[in-house]
């Protein structure tokens, strides 16, 4: 009887092997999939105790190749070869669900193996490699080993949620490898951010923001306030300086020119007529005021210790302003369409302030940097 029994699941192996393999998942073995075939088998006849005893059957070779394949294996970084063998449990854990869904299987095998046991060891085994590797870089007491700590202590937590004391050692972690970086009060070329219509450092205050909503790995931005605030060393420094930032005043400019042109204005009477030309004239006098602004920001990202860089360059940025009315003189029909254009300009009697030229100058600058910034710049 043994052996009728092995071959049917043979058989049924080989049936899963030669069809269906798209729908199941990467990780199912051929056993998994006769497993499978099985479990549908009985769900259309639970009644059918062949299939019952073969599916019992399929279960059992499925469940002693996992223990096989679930074996320590070398070369693998601490803690991975024992999450190899959480998923390899996972899969024979999602068969034995499905078939303890089935009263009738039940009822026939009560006692078929439960891979849960063999998952939370291996989890548990897995949380304790991390653990222990994450404790070991910890005691290099260095940022870039503080770093990998970190990522140990975090994988040793999502394999056992909140092993040991892994949530602490993860802050501590954290504190160890995490970068200061202070970013200066800025320099706005000779005179105060008052002076510019800014009621405070409004630069080193957005940067400190966006590069802080960033969220840089292991990096955090501060004023000096904040660093002083909390008696802390910066790792490293930006320095903000306009080394240009010229606002101009307005200047004002008028010409005159003519218009002349030959228009036809009837016909004579021969036959056959000919056109009639009248020449009119137009004089143009134009108005124009314009200012030319300009700003170039310096910026410097550096090493405290080492004083090396990490960024050092310039962004610049121009405004020209510019704007133009026109009146006229004679007759409207020697107006090209540029001249009527310039008559229906509009004019503003109040040119942009200081203030604003200033703010759009330092924004633009200030978006060159950050993006130069997020292209890559490492902290």
């Amino acid at each position: 009887m043994n052996c009728w029994r092995i071959l049917y699941v043979l058989l049924a192996i080989l049936v899963a092997g030669c069809g269906g393999s798209g729908r199941l998942n990467k990780y199912y073995t051929e056993e998994d999939r006769a497993v499978l075939d099985l479990i549908a088998q009985v769900k259309k006849e639970p009644n059918d105790k062949s299939s019952i005893r073969l599916l019992s059957d399929a279960y059992e070779a499925a469940f002693q190749k996992r223990a096989r394949m679930a074996q320590p294996y070398a070369g693998s970084q601490a803690g991975d070869q024992y999450m190899q063998q959480v998923k390899e449990w996972q899969v024979v854990g999602q068969m034995y669900e499905q078939i303890q869904a089935i009263p009738q299987v039940v009822k026939e095998f009560p006692g078929l193996p439960d891979p849960r046991p063999q998952e939370q060891q291996a989890r548990q085994q897995a949380a304790e490699q991390y653990y222990q590797a994450g404790r070991a870089y910890l005691g290099y007491n260095t940022r870039l080993q503080a770093q990998q700590a970190y990522d140990f202590f975090e994988k040793a937590n999502k394999a056992w949620p909140g092993y040991k004391d892994v949530n602490q050692q993860l802050q501590l972690a954290a504190e160890k490898a995490l970068t200061r970086v202070l970013v200066n009060p800025v320099n706005y070329n000779r005179y105060g951010f008052g002076y510019w219509g800014f009621q405070n450092d409004w630069l080193q205050q957005q940067m400190v923001r966006d590069l802080n909503a960033r969220a840089f790995r292991n990096v955090r931005f501060f004023t000096e306030w904040e660093l002083r605030a909390q008696q802390l060393v910066p790792d490293k420094i930006v320095d903000l300086d306009f080394v240009e930032l010229f606002v101009d005043r307005v200047h004002a400019e008028r010409r005159q020119y003519e218009r002349v042109k030959n228009i036809k204005t009837g016909e004579t009477k021969s036959k056959p007529p000919q056109p009639v030309y009248t020449t009119v004239r137009a004089t143009v006098f134009v108005e124009r005021q314009y200012m030319t602004s300009y700003a170039t920001l310096e910026c410097r990202i550096y090493d405290r210790l080492s004083n090396q860089n990490s960024l050092y360059d310039r962004f610049p940025e121009r405004i020209n302003w510019t704007q133009e009315r026109a009146r006229f003189t004679g007759d409207r029909r020697a107006l090209e369409p540029a001249d009527i254009a310039l008559l229906n300009n509009r004019w503003n009697d109040y040119p942009p302030k200081r203030e604003q030229i200033a703010d759009q100058l330092i924004r633009a600058t200030y978006q060159q940097l950050l993006s130069r910034i997020n292209s890559g710049v490492s902290f």
